[in-house]
Protein backbone atom coordinates (compact mmCIF):
# COMPACT_ATOMS: atom_id res chain seq x y z
CA UNK A 1 0.00 0.00 0.00
CA UNK A 2 1.32 3.07 -1.19
CA UNK A 3 0.77 6.92 0.50
CA UNK A 4 0.75 8.79 3.33
CA UNK A 5 0.64 7.35 6.86
CA UNK A 6 -2.10 8.13 8.94
CA UNK A 7 -4.20 9.09 6.88
CA UNK A 8 -7.02 8.93 8.82
CA UNK A 9 -7.69 9.74 12.82
CA UNK A 10 -10.19 7.99 15.25
CA UNK A 11 -11.56 10.29 17.46
CA UNK A 12 -13.18 8.04 20.34
CA UNK A 13 -15.62 9.54 23.37
CA UNK A 14 -15.66 7.00 26.23
CA UNK A 15 -17.26 9.90 28.16
CA UNK A 16 -20.22 10.35 26.14
CA UNK A 17 -21.05 6.71 25.29
CA UNK A 18 -23.93 5.13 26.89
CA UNK A 19 -23.15 1.47 28.71
CA UNK A 20 -23.97 -1.01 26.35
CA UNK A 21 -23.66 1.45 23.51
CA UNK A 22 -21.56 1.35 20.47
CA UNK A 23 -19.04 3.57 21.36
CA UNK A 24 -19.57 7.03 20.03
CA UNK A 25 -16.79 8.00 17.79
CA UNK A 26 -15.56 10.11 14.42
CA UNK A 27 -13.25 8.52 12.07
CA UNK A 28 -12.19 11.87 10.21
CA UNK A 29 -9.41 12.15 7.19
CA UNK A 30 -6.26 13.28 9.12
CA UNK A 31 -5.76 16.92 8.48
CA UNK A 32 -2.31 16.67 8.17
CA UNK A 33 -2.61 15.07 4.67
CA UNK A 34 -5.36 16.66 3.52
CA UNK A 35 -4.50 19.56 1.02
CA UNK A 36 -4.48 23.10 2.24
CA UNK A 37 -6.98 24.00 -0.42
CA UNK A 38 -9.45 21.55 1.22
CA UNK A 39 -9.08 23.03 5.06
CA UNK A 40 -9.64 26.75 3.45
CA UNK A 41 -13.21 28.41 4.31
CA UNK A 42 -14.66 30.04 1.78
CA UNK A 43 -15.44 33.21 4.12
CA UNK A 44 -15.62 36.61 2.98
CA UNK A 45 -13.37 39.24 5.87
CA UNK A 46 -16.38 40.62 6.67
CA UNK A 47 -18.42 37.69 7.62
CA UNK A 48 -20.92 37.61 10.79
CA UNK A 49 -19.52 34.91 13.88
CA UNK A 50 -22.26 32.99 12.28
CA UNK A 51 -20.78 32.63 8.92
CA UNK A 52 -17.58 32.00 10.04
CA UNK A 53 -18.80 29.24 12.31
CA UNK A 54 -20.67 27.52 9.45
CA UNK A 55 -17.71 27.75 7.28
CA UNK A 56 -15.59 25.97 9.97
CA UNK A 57 -18.25 23.24 10.54
CA UNK A 58 -18.59 22.25 6.63
CA UNK A 59 -14.62 22.20 6.50
CA UNK A 60 -15.26 19.62 9.21
CA UNK A 61 -17.93 18.05 7.77
CA UNK A 62 -15.77 17.42 4.44
CA UNK A 63 -13.16 15.21 6.76
CA UNK A 64 -15.83 13.14 8.38
CA UNK A 65 -15.44 9.42 6.94
CA UNK A 66 -17.48 7.57 9.06
CA UNK A 67 -19.16 7.82 12.65
CA UNK A 68 -21.47 6.74 15.43
CA UNK A 69 -22.93 9.76 16.75
CA UNK A 70 -26.26 11.08 17.53
CA UNK A 71 -28.44 14.14 17.21
CA UNK A 72 -27.46 16.12 20.09
CA UNK A 73 -30.35 18.53 19.63
CA UNK A 74 -33.37 15.92 20.37
CA UNK A 75 -34.62 16.08 23.46
CA UNK A 76 -36.10 12.24 23.06
CA UNK A 77 -35.11 9.08 25.44
CA UNK A 78 -33.78 7.59 22.74
CA UNK A 79 -31.36 10.44 20.65
CA UNK A 80 -31.59 9.49 16.76
CA UNK A 81 -28.14 8.59 14.60
CA UNK A 82 -26.91 10.99 12.76
CA UNK A 83 -26.51 9.54 9.14
CA UNK A 84 -23.60 9.61 6.72
CA UNK A 85 -22.10 11.20 4.71
CA UNK A 86 -21.69 14.11 6.98
CA UNK A 87 -22.87 17.48 6.10
CA UNK A 88 -22.11 20.89 7.93
CA UNK A 89 -25.84 20.33 9.00
CA UNK A 90 -25.35 17.23 10.47
CA UNK A 91 -21.86 18.38 12.15
CA UNK A 92 -23.88 21.24 13.63
CA UNK A 93 -26.19 18.98 15.87
CA UNK A 94 -22.29 17.05 17.23
CA UNK A 95 -22.22 17.87 21.07
CA UNK A 96 -19.55 20.52 21.56
CA UNK A 97 -17.23 17.59 23.10
CA UNK A 98 -16.73 16.63 19.67
CA UNK A 99 -16.99 19.71 17.77
CA UNK A 100 -14.09 20.90 19.66
CA UNK A 101 -12.22 17.62 19.45
CA UNK A 102 -12.58 17.62 15.92
CA UNK A 103 -11.96 21.35 15.39
CA UNK A 104 -8.20 20.96 17.85
CA UNK A 105 -7.43 18.49 15.12
CA UNK A 106 -7.96 20.59 12.29
CA UNK A 107 -6.12 24.11 14.41
CA UNK A 108 -3.00 21.60 15.68
CA UNK A 109 -2.50 21.24 11.72
CA UNK A 110 -3.13 25.07 10.65
CA UNK A 111 -1.45 26.57 13.59
CA UNK A 112 1.31 24.11 12.38
CA UNK A 113 2.09 25.95 9.13
CA UNK A 114 1.79 29.64 11.07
Amino acid sequence: MAGYANRVITLNFPELTEPGDEPIRVVMRNPKTVPAQALMADTPNDATPEEAFQAGIAILAKLVIGWHVYDATSLDDDQPPLPLPATADLVAKLPMEIQNRMAAELKETTSAGA
